[in-house]
């Protein structure tokens, strides 16, 4: 190790730490050291794929605060360690399958392999809080923690992440992993069985419970299942009384989710409540680099960057036009090309909107603002009612692309200009109103998905 360029990255971060989120702090600059410092050019050795992801978007910031301590300006080049420890071992999983405690977490879905773009900075740093505040403090932070989007974000992945992260640091840690149906069906299954102090003793004596899907309840909940909602409730009071951490997963807002009591409803909200956006193109392009390169697959950038091009909605079908191009092209024995790209996506979003009909449309805007089909057919011109009709216009224009007439039919043989009206107006508040936006955004993954 040169000790000059040792000595330089040292003053560097120190420099930095001033500016710099504590979080991606001990994230990335932390995990960085330099190798080499000549001819005025720093070289920095990255721990991982995702640190130097990280690192790189402070690149000028290093090379300015360089530039300050070296008198001269200076270059930063990073670099890969060639051959990097694990960040995660086999310790915990050994030892579950040992003294056979159950996680319920998949060990590939770790922090260190989880790609952060705008979408999901928040979310990642928050995670990351707790991380530290349970691993080093043995408190929670942000209880409960309320994550919630659309499928295929990387909700889960990054849920998951926690659990692995934590059980890194702390093995002794008792974390569980669980969806809102399997909690269900395992309450009723203890129940049949007279089991129930043992479900009890189970769940309430976690250090840390991560609950993903969330909005399943609403199904339940919807069935006059009192007993799962009271037990649920219960459990949960008992581990935020504990001090424990708790982490949900939603594809909606607590607010949003239909059948919740008022008390747990209010306590979903209480701690910290955050939305996951779809990502971006850059992390599109991220996440299909880090995939290419997780599972040893070379592909030429141009395709990854149609892929990325064309592919918006969430990380889930980026990573499945991937795996299938690789896989119809290694079992003919070619290459993937652009032109099959090309293909293959085209015959994908065809197949998508075939699925897609008006009624579904209808249906979901109906069930999104507790509204009832008949009314939004009618002529009533109650606000909330008209509101509903009018989304519901815009979408199966915007989705579907119908004419004005075809649109006017579906609503009680409406004229043309009535359904521009409608259509204008719904475009005109998506523009003013950024959380109406994201509201229509919601609707249109949960219709096309």
């Amino acid at each position: 190790m040169d000790e000059k360029a040792s000595k330089l990255w040292k003053k560097i971060q120190k420099i930095c730490e001033a500016s710099v989120n504590d979080n991606e702090f001990n994230m990335f600059f932390k995990n960085v050291e330099a190798s080499e410092f000549s001819d005025n050019t720093l070289t920095l050795v990255c721990k991982n794929q995702l640190v130097k992801a990280g690192i790189e978007k402070y690149k000028k910031k290093i090379e300015d605060s360089g530039e300050i301590l070296n008198d001269e300006s200076i270059d930063v080049i990073f670099e890969l360690l060639k051959v990097a420890e694990p960040i995660y071992s086999e310790t915990y999983r050994i030892q579950e399958y040992k003294n056979k405690i159950k996680t319920g977490l998949n060990p590939k879905n770790r922090l260190d392999n989880f790609v952060i773009g705008d979408n999901s900075k928040l979310a990642f740093e928050a995670c990351v809080a707790v991380v530290n505040s349970v691993s080093e403090r043995d408190e929670p932070a942000y209880n409960p923690l309320f994550i919630y989007g659309s499928s295929g974000l990387g909700k889960t992945h990054l849920m998951q992440g926690v659990g692995n992260a934590i059980l890194e640091r702390r093995p002794d840690k008792r974390i569980y992993y669980i969806t809102s149906e399997e909690f269900s069906n395992e309450y009723y299954k203890v129940l049949r069985e007279h089991r129930i102090e043992e479900f009890r003793d189970s769940f309430r004596n976690l250090d840390v419970l991560l609950l993903d899907d969330i909005q399943f309840f609403e199904k339940i909940f919807a069935q006059g299942e009192g007993k799962v909602q009271e037990e649920f409730f219960h459990t949960f009071n008992k581990l935020q009384d504990s001090g424990k951490q708790i982490i949900m997963i939603s594809d909606r807002y607590p607010k949003d989710i239909k059948n919740l009591s008022e008390r747990l409803e209010t306590r979903f909200v209480q701690g910290f409540s955050l939305e996951m956006q779809r990502p971006g193109y850059e992390t599109r392009m991220a996440i299909l680099q880090n995939f290419s390169q997780e599972n040893n697959i070379v592909i030429e950038k141009s395709i990854l960057e149609y892929i990325a091009d064309t592919v918006s909605s969430n990380v889930r079908e980026l990573e499945g036009v991937l795996t299938t191009l690789i896989a119809r092209a290694n079992l003919l024995n070619e290459k993937v090309t652009l032109q099959q790209t090309q293909i293959e996506l085209s015959n994908r979003m065809k197949s998508q909107k075939a699925r897609i009909t008006a009624e579904k449309i209808i249906d979901i805007v109906s069930i999104e603002y507790s509204i009832e089909i008949s009314d939004m057919k009618s002529k009533k011109k109650q606000a909330d009612i008209v509101n509903a009709r009018q989304i519901a216009m815009y979408l199966l224009k915007d989705i579907l692309d119908l004419n004005l007439t075809t649109i006017g039919g579906l609503f009680g043989g409406r004229d043309h200009s009535t359904v521009i009206s409608s259509i204008r107006k719904i475009e005109g508040k998506i523009e003013d109103e950024a959380i109406f936006k994201n509201e229509i955004e919601r609707m249109k993954q949960r219709i096309t998905q």
